[in-house]
This record gives structure tokens, sequence and C-alpha cells, in this order.
């Protein structure tokens, strides 16, 4: 850890002695009341004209991600009481990461605007080293040594955009053998894009053994892939040299927040190339003292968890549905969840509805879409977002949700974004939804 920072002032400024606790500010420590103005009249988003929704849909960051947890929002707050230099915060929680995440020796985190940020400060990394030229340079790699990354053309998809931006040039292949062949002088790193990892002929393990044998780097995007909890130090030890993580979905950190576990050389090299630093081309990927803040809480909360307790909750939520929509003779399918699945692992839950009601289950997610003031669930979430024109067709893309095919007499949704008493809404609507359909 010693050769963190070149430059001897900013190794002085985080390496030297203990500073003793500063006296409690006043500044950022009250919780205020809003009495004018914006936020005055107690609902922001009506204030805005903006419809807030009950979260069906997931993790997804068109919609918000997830809400954060009362501790989170107390650290957040704290985090706002002081000034600290940004980059002795960042060593400091990539510390505090790599050990609440069991990382191997060697290994330090860096909290990251998000898990696509995490991939441009990383790959980024790789490539400037911590020399300044290059920093200034990128992403103009025209010179230098290596900016080639090996991809499986399975495994590319929307977020692959956030290598490309860094100025490196991506080689697509298809099997072990090719992917071997691809190897040469320029080549900086093989990528594996972890939700797809089921869709590759090469696997994670692999790949970073093809790596190691020809002195690559390996870079694996598990934004969406946890829970379960293991596979925030289950990559790490499997040899990949930088892990991304989502912040922001089932973590519960701030929405614009990531994780990137690594290597400490390559961690460094990241931070580097990214805010605080002036003249990056991670300027744009700020932290803030208050998200790193955010992050580390929502980490802990989430490791620490008893997930066996949580899907206990998710049921007991569910059933809460069940028991009020059974008196339409609509009845509760059996929960849908695979532990080890790839993407946003939750049960899902479902329901049959009897064909003389005479509605389907779009019908009925529609009407749930519809409902106001507050929306529940929204119709036109697609994880994609906003797309803009396109005069010709666009290309069959591989990064999409694994769903089963959907039937028309029934409906479903996870219930792991739900805020507490959300379920009763849901009920409470569907109730109203079933009870004014046309009787047979």
């Amino acid at each position: 850890m010693a050769a963190w920072f070149a430059p001897a002032e900013l190794k002085a400024g985080i390496f030297g002695k203990k500073h003793k606790p500063a006296a409690a500010s006043l500044d950022g420590s009250a919780i205020a009341p809003i009495t004018t103005g914006l936020g005055s009249t107690g609902d922001i988003y009506a204030e805005l004209g903006v419809t807030p929704l009950v979260n069906i849909n997931g993790t997804l960051t068109v919609i918000g991600g997830s809400v954060m947890r009362p501790e989170v929002m107390e650290l957040i707050r704290r985090g706002n009481e002081h000034f600290v230099l940004i980059d002795e915060l960042e060593v400091a929680a990539g510390k505090f990461i790599a050990k609440l995440c069991k990382s191997p020796a060697g290994y330090t985190g860096l909290v990251t605007a998000g898990a696509a940020a995490a991939m441009v400060v990383g790959y980024a990394g790789m490539m400037t080293e911590d020399l300044e030229p290059r920093l200034r340079d990128i992403p103009d790699v025209s010179n230098f040594p290596r900016s080639e990354v090996i991809i499986q053309k399975s495994h590319r998809y929307p977020f692959d955009h956030q290598i490309r931006q860094t100025g490196a040039k991506l080689v697509e292949v298809e099997t072990r053998e090719e992917m071997i062949a691809a190897i040469n002088s320029k080549t900086l790193a093989i990528h594996f894009t972890n939700i797809l990892s089921d869709k590759g002929k090469v696997s994670g393990t692999e790949t970073v053994a093809i790596a190691k044998e020809h002195n690559l780097y390996t870079f694996n995007d598990a934004a969406a892939d946890v829970p379960p909890k293991e596979r925030l130090w289950e990559y790490p030890v499997m040899g990949f040299d930088m892990v991304a993580f989502s912040g922001g979905k089932d973590i519960r950190g701030p929405q614009a927040s990531g994780i990137l576990l690594g290597k400490e050389e390559l961690i460094r090299y990241a931070l580097m190339n990214m805010s605080p630093q002036e003249d990056r081309i991670g300027r744009c990927c700020k932290v803030g003292k208050e998200t790193i803040l955010g992050l580390l809480k929502a980490l802990e909360i989430f490791v620490n968890q008893d997930f066996d307790a949580t899907l206990k909750m998710y049921d007991e939520r569910a059933k809460v549905i069940t028991d009020a929509v059974r008196k339409f003779g609509v009845i509760a399918r059996p929960r849908q969840f695979n532990p080890q699945a790839l993407g946003n692992v939750t049960p899902r839950y479902s329901w049959q509805i009897p064909a003389e009601l005479g509605i389907t289950g779009p019908e009925v997610m529609q009407k749930l879409a519809d409902t106001r003031p507050i929306g529940i669930g929204s119709m036109g979430a697609g994880a994609s977002g906003m797309r803009g024109r396109n005069p010709d067709s666009p290309a069959a893309e591989n990064f999409k949700e694994n769903r089963p095919p959907r039937d028309p007499h029934t409906f479903g949704f996870p219930v792991w974004q739900l805020k507490e008493g959300e379920d009763k809404i849901i009920a409470n609507r569907l109730v109203e939804i079933f009870r004014a359909l046309p009787k047979a």
C-alpha cells in the first residue's frame, strides 16, 4: 500500500499522522423542516408534476433502482457534516469494502458512480497505468502499447459501450480456440459479462486461466448479480483482476453508486482516472463523500442480512395480495425462484385469473400501472430507457431479461422492492379492479 500515490504531497495527505476527531459541526448535521418553496407541501413529486411508482418492476435504473434504508440515509447525512480529502476517503472505503467482501490478499475496493462508471475507470486504468501523458490523452489510445479487449460475441451488450468509450477496441470471439488465437501484442484484457455467462462457450474459470497464461487482465461485469451475496467474494477469488457490482440495486445503496473490486495497483490506476482528479476521462464519474459513506453502510447491511428471513418477508407480502384476491377466484401460482440465477435474483410471484372474469393478465398489469396518484409498476419501464430514431431495423440484442413465456391468464411480479405497506396498496387496488369488472 505504500506505493498507492506517487506524488509526495498526496502521500502525506493520505498516509500521514492521524488527526484528532473534529468537533461536531453545525452545517449538515440538523434535519431541517422545509416550510417554504419546493418541498414545503410534503409531496415533492406532486409539486413537480411527476407520478411516483410502487415498484413491482425490479431494480431498474430507469425507475430509480431501489430505495435506501434509513441507516443509509443517516450515513449520507453524516457524510455532509465535514469536508475530507476524497482520495483519502476512497482509499479507506476501499479497505473497508475489501474486508467486508472477504477479498483475497492484495485486493481492495473503490466506490464508483455506478457499475458502468466502474467499467470506464477500470479499463482506463488498465491502459494508462500511472503515466501522466496517458492519463491526459485517453481516449486517444493510438500510442498506447495495449488497447484491445477480447470479448465473446455472445457477451456483447449495451454496457460494452463503456469499454469502447475509453478508446479500447473490442475483438469478438466465439470459442476458446478463437480467444487464444485473437491474443496479440496489442491485447490488454478479456472482458466477461457475468449476466450472459450461460450464453458463452468460454466459462469464467477458463477466461481467467487463458488470461493468466498470456499475461492479460480480466474484468468481470457482475453489476446485477447480487444477491446471492457470496458472489461479492467468489469472483475475485476465482482470479478476476477487476469485478464490478452495482451499489444501487439490491444492495440498496445510493442509486448512482457502484463497487469496483480489484488488484490494489489496478484500483490505484482507476482512481487516478476519475474524479476528484482533473483532466481525466472519469472526471464526469464524480463520487461525493455522502455517496461513499451511504454505499458502505448499505453494503454492510446487505452482507450481514439473514436472506432466509428476507425471503420469508417476500412470501408474507405476496400472501397479503393472495388473501385479498382469493374471493374473486384468483389463485396464487407456485413461487418462481432460482437462487443461483443470473441477474436480479429474486422470487417472482404470480396469480391465475379465472376465464369467467373476462380480463387478461396484461390488462390487469396495465390497470395497475394506470393507478393514480401513485402508479403501481410501469408498463413503459423498459430496462434500456429512451431510444433515438433508427431508420434501419435494430439488430437483435443479447441483453434481454430471462423471462418465462407469458400466460395471458396470469399476472405477476417481484415484490422485493416494495416498501412497508405497499403490499396492502397493491392488494386494495386489485380488489377494486376485479370488483369493477362486468358480472358474467
